[in-house]
This record gives C-alpha cells, structure tokens and sequence, in this order.
C-alpha cells in the first residue's frame, strides 16, 4: 500500500467522484507480453513498431520488466530517410519507477546511443561515463511511462497530471480520457479509451502542442491499440497487427 500511495502522490487527479476511490492497481501486464504495430506517417505505409516485456530481470536485486521498444522503417521509406530503434527500460516491478533505460538507434547510417541508471533515493540520472543529472521524484523514463499510464484508474472524465517523468524539464505530462468508442484496427474491433497526452517538450513518440492519442481498451489491462500523433500537417500512427498477453510471474506480486 506504501508503494501506491507513494506514487499517488505524484499524480494529481480530476476525475469523478469514484474514480478518486481507486489506487494505482497491481500491474496487469506481463513478462512476455508482446504489441507489434503497423506504422503510417500521413497516408503512406512507413514501418513496424514493437513493444513488449521481454523478461521479468533482476537490477540490483531488485525485480523489474525488461521493457523494449523497437521501431525500424520500411524499405520505401528508408529511402528518404532510414531510422531503426531500440529502446529498453527497466521498470521496477514492485514501486513502479524505472531503474535503468537505454537506446541504440540508427538514423542514416549514424548510431547513436544513449544510456543510464536511475538512483532513485538521490533522484538523479546517471550515465556510463559518470556525468549526472537530476531526476524527477520516483522517476518513469519515457518507455516505461507507457505502461505506466496503464496503471492509472482510467475512465471517461478523468483528468491526470504526472510529475514524474525521468527529465524534471518534461513535466508535467498531462493524461486525460476524452471518451470511450469503438474503433477498428488490424488486430480487431475493440472497445477502448480515447486518451489525450498533453507533453510539454519533444520528445518519443509524442510531440509539444500536437493532437497526441492513445487508444486503450477498457478492459484492465489497458492495452494501447492505437497510437497517433499530428503536428500541423505532419501525423503518426500506429495501429495494433497482434498481441500476446504473456504470463504473470509470482515474484512480480
């Protein structure tokens, strides 16, 4: 109980009266889960999205997901501009924080990378070459707050301010659930919710002053079916082509 309501507290919630009862729940989503996802960019076809938990890991004896996501570009659209990711994230399993996040991304034939470890009780970020910077309280990296949002009591009317992002400066990033609708996507026809992200800064999928979406079903697993975001006359999207559901690991609970 310490360890949701200690996340609580980073979260300032607008919702209607019963949905300030809940809690954030036991995660439901499990190691081996998998969402691959068929990506657009306006109308064109432009590549595939996965996401998944490959593995319940163990970092610093603590348990935590072994979060990727990998993202590679198509081969018509490499030829304008060629992009392959991967990013990971471990996300403690018991206090819903991240521990350690990295990306390795190709763009145009220049590799980058990107990685560090999070200590939470200093609230710093620190990388491989010893260089630290500040982290939100509990701090969710940008991956990791996929699933984290999944967490959240979701329902139509409810509002959600998030001050826990890894980078104090993307704060805060603001969930609100605008409906509930049934929509179409590859995978099938879902009932979900209709989620609206405000960002404040650049960054993942999600853009600053953007139309940015997710499409969650409103079972309680919260699976993202959907995922869109347009900027002036630019747009993403990504609609679920299968899921895996995975199993649940006791030492998880």
């Amino acid at each position: 109980l310490h360890t949701l309501l200690a996340a609580l507290a980073l979260v300032g919630v607008t919702a209607p009266a019963a949905a300030q009862t809940n809690s954030i729940r036991s995660a439901p989503f499990y190691p081996g889960e998998s969402m691959e996802y068929a990506v657009g960019y306006g109308r064109l076809p432009a590549g595939s999205l996965e996401i998944g938990i490959e593995e319940l890991d163990t970092l610093d004896g603590r348990p935590a997901y072994h979060i990727v996501f990998q993202a590679a570009s198509n081969q018509a659209i490499s030829y304008i501009y060629d992009i392959n990711s991967r990013e990971e994230s471990w996300f403690d399993a018991r206090e819903f924080y991240s521990l350690r996040y990295r990306r390795e991304s190709t763009e145009n034939d220049k590799t980058r990378t990107k990685e560090y470890v999070f200590d939470q009780q200093r609230q710093v970020r620190i990388e491989p070459d010893g260089d630290v910077s500040p982290a939100s309280p509990r701090a969710v990296d940008q991956v990791a707050m996929f699933y984290y949002v999944r967490l959240l009591p979701l329902e139509p009317g409810s509002k959600f301010v998030l001050r826990n992002q890894a980078d104090p400066d993307d704060n805060p990033l603001t969930v609100e659930v605008l409906k509930r609708e049934r929509v179409k996507v590859p995978a099938g026809t879902f009932d979900a919710y209709v989620l609206d992200l405000d960002v404040k800064t650049d960054g993942g999928l999600f853009k600053k002053g953007g139309e940015n979406r997710i499409w969650v079903t409103t079972d309680a697993r919260h699976v993202p079916v959907k995922i869109s975001s347009k900027v002036g006359i630019g747009s993403f999207e990504a609609e679920l082509v299968d899921y895996t559901r995975g199993a649940p690991v006791p030492s998880a609970r």
